[in-house]
Parts: C-alpha cells; sequence; structure tokens
C-alpha cells in the first residue's frame, strides 16, 4: 500500500512539474497563464497586413523547441512569421525580430483566379524560405474554398496550417517539390478561393 502511494505522489510530482506557465495573447495586451499539462511557450512574430506579435502555449507535437520560420503565398495574399518555442515558465515574454523580406526564389507553383467557381492554373513566383508547391480545399461556415501556391516545408501539415486559417475545416494538404508540381485544376465550389482576409494567422 506505500508503494503505490509513494508511486502516486512521484507520478502526481512529475506530471505537476510537466505544467508550464507562459504568456498568452495578442501584442502588449498578453498576460501569463497556465497551460495544459505538457504544453509549451511560443512567441510569433508575423508579418500579415502589417506587423504583429503574439504568444501562446502549444503542444510539442505541433513545433520542436527552437526557432522556425513559416511561410505561405497562394498569390493574392502571402504570410511569413518567426516562431521562438521554449520550455521554461514565462520564457516567451520576449521579443523576437520579425521575419526578413522574403525576395523571390527559383520556384512557381500553380495558384487560383478570384473567379467562381474558381480556376487554378494561374502561377505565382515563391520568395524566401518558401520551398514546396500546395494545394487543398478549407471546408467553412460559409463553404468550401481551394488554396493553391507556394508554402515552406515545415506547413506541409495540417495541424500548423489551421493555425493560418480563420476556420479549421482543412482537407488534408497535398504538398509536393518542384516547379508547378500542384496540378492545376477547375475547382467545382460554391465559393471563390482563400484570399488575405481570411488569414488570422498563428496564435489567434
Amino acid at each position: 500500500m506505500k508503494l503505490i502511494l509513494t508511486l502516486t505522489l512521484i507520478w502526481t510530482l512529475s506530471t505537476t512539474a510537466e505544467v508550464l506557465k507562459c504568456f498568452v495573447g495578442e501584442g502588449s495586451s498578453s498576460s501569463s497563464q497556465t497551460c495544459e499539462a505538457g504544453e509549451i511557450c511560443a512567441a510569433v512574430a508575423r508579418k500579415v497586413d502589417g506587423k504583429k506579435t503574439s504568444a501562446k502555449c502549444v503542444p510539442p507535437s505541433l513545433f520542436s523547441v527552437g526557432n522556425h520560420t513559416l511561410s505561405l503565398n497562394i498569390g493574392d495574399g502571402s504570410v511569413t512569421a518567426a516562431v521562438r518555442v521554449c520550455d521554461k515558465d514565462d520564457c516567451n515574454n520576449q521579443t523576437i525580430p520579425y521575419p526578413g523580406d522574403q525576395e523571390k526564389n527559383n520556384l512557381k507553383c500553380y495558384t487560383c483566379d478570384d473567379k467562381s467557381p474558381p480556376v487554378c492554373n494561374k502561377t505565382v513566383q515563391c520568395e524566401g524560405v518558401q520551398d514546396r508547391c500546395i494545394n487543398g480545399i478549407n471546408a467553412t461556415s460559409a463553404g468550401k474554398y481551394a488554396f493553391f501556391g507556394c508554402v515552406s516545408e515545415n506547413l506541409c501539415n495540417a495541424a500548423r496550417l489551421e493555425f493560418l486559417m480563420a476556420d479549421k475545416g482543412l482537407d488534408q494538404p497535398k504538398c509536393c517539390k518542384g516547379n508547378l508540381c500542384n496540378s492545376a485544376w477547375s475547382v467545382q465550389l460554391n465559393v471563390i478561393p482563400l484570399l488575405f482576409g481570411l488569414f488570422t494567422l498563428i496564435f489567434y
């Protein structure tokens, strides 16, 4: 019986030790909060319709500890974010530099026009860390829309991409490597493709 109680106490203490406090919120309005067990801290500086910062608790399955640059370009809009992830109490209460200017690289991908239904045979020149082409469908309360464009490899993941979307209804995105590898097609959907204004961007 004593052994069981001892093991229970050890488990409780170890579980408690895994609970971090992180800053959570947008810009200067963020405050220290207790995260869910196992979560770690993240600070974000992003460029989308201006410069914004935020902080949040995140699961370690989403981002590893360290620095990450995320970037997405769908022709009508683009977003780039610097993410710093750490695993100490309130370690994300810091100012991190915004991503540098993204210069055009050699990769081109298909993107969609603004017609309804959209036709995804336009091309977009990728920039900076955008080293993959992507296509996918996002289901929202308003309907479904397509998104085609350039993306950094670390965003070829539905969970991470959902941080970039205002609605979390992504069909599994498909990434590929090589010029114009995200096959163009006419999208038979009821609404126009993903627009710049639909980004909430990371950690809203």
